[in-house]
């Protein structure tokens, strides 16, 4: 092939990539200016206890580690939407950065953090591209149910890995495995889905059901390949092919870390669909905990 057209293949390339990923961004943006208000009460599975327990007793060794440094631990919350994780860190004294790119989603971290007494640095911005242009580096860099969200999450990671200082963390957890049998797993997610509309968001149930119908009869969009029918269409960009958490690994392994957790687990959004995926395991989710290179920190 000509050497010339090699190079316009390759910049047509990067921009339609380019342009894909500002899209996802901007739904994002959009999808979460719809939901803000009703997130946690329509996302409960996300405050599940056990969960929720599960996620302090992973930040508990995480300061185990850090206890040994003689200063304030800093962390980088991505995405850190209204303070899942924020709030956690807050508790054990650090101080924490938090990257989202919904402006309602921060506002309603910063009420709760101020009614705690607490003032993490709140950034308003995409994820891609704070860590783009920041020079700062970090004691802890975590993700939150953010990577599936994301148009390319390996390129996110890779840049906030960099981040991370020696003898630091990289935590991420709350995103979907790439399924075992992509059928099995879309339709256990259908159900899911219904039943956690019907149990905590019974005002969507209708648009839910319209918007599906409206996809049957659309055509793919040509850049996402699927129909588009509203902002949760490509703002949860990766939430049914899933995200590669062995390829995250491997990235991390060539960064110079240490894999000190890799955990799938069950998933579902409502108690029953978490009582019978245990047994089903048609979605998962997945948890990474990892240190960087040990030295000064």
């Amino acid at each position: 092939m000509n050497p010339n057209r090699i190079t316009e293949v390759r910049s047509g390339s990067i921009r339609s990539q380019c342009a894909a990923e500002a899209k996802v961004i901007a739904a994002n943006v959009d999808f979460y200016r719809q939901i803000a208000a009703k997130y946690e009460s329509s996302q409960r599975h996300i405050f599940d206890p056990l969960l929720q327990r599960s996620i302090e007793e992973d930040l508990q060794g995480i300061s185990s580690y850090l206890a040994s440094i003689a200063r304030t631990p800093h962390c980088l919350d991505c995405g850190g939407g209204t303070g899942n994780l924020t709030l956690k860190m807050c508790d054990r004294g650090w101080r924490v950065t938090v990257v989202d790119v919904s402006e309602e989603m921060l506002s309603s971290l910063k009420a709760k953090a101020l009614g705690r007494g607490f003032s993490p640095k709140l950034v308003a911005a995409p994820i891609e591209r704070f860590l783009a242009q920041a020079n700062e580096t970090y004691d802890v860099v975590a993700f939150s149910g953010v990577l599936h969200h994301l148009y390319s999450y390996t390129s996110v990671v890779e840049r906030a890995a960099s981040l991370v200082r020696p003898g630091g963390f990289f935590y991420s957890n709350l995103d979907p495995v790439v399924p075992r049998r992509m059928h099995w797993a879309r339709y256990f997610d259908s159900i899911d889905i219904a039943l956690a509309k019907l149990s905590f968001d019974p005002a969507d149930v209708l648009p839910g059901i319209g918007r599906r119908i409206r996809k049957l009869f659309l055509r793919p969009d040509g850049l996402f390949n699927r129909p588009v029918v509203s902002p949760g269409d490509i703002a949860e960009y990766h939430a049914q092919s899933g995200v590669d958490d062995v390829q995250i690994i491997r990235q991390l392994l060539r960064a110079g870390f240490l894999i000190l957790e890799h955990l799938r687990y069950p998933s579902g959004r409502t108690p029953a669909g978490r009582f019978v995926n245990k047994r089903l395991r048609a979605l998962e989710l997945f948890k990474i905990i990892a240190q960087r290179d040990h030295g000064e920190i």
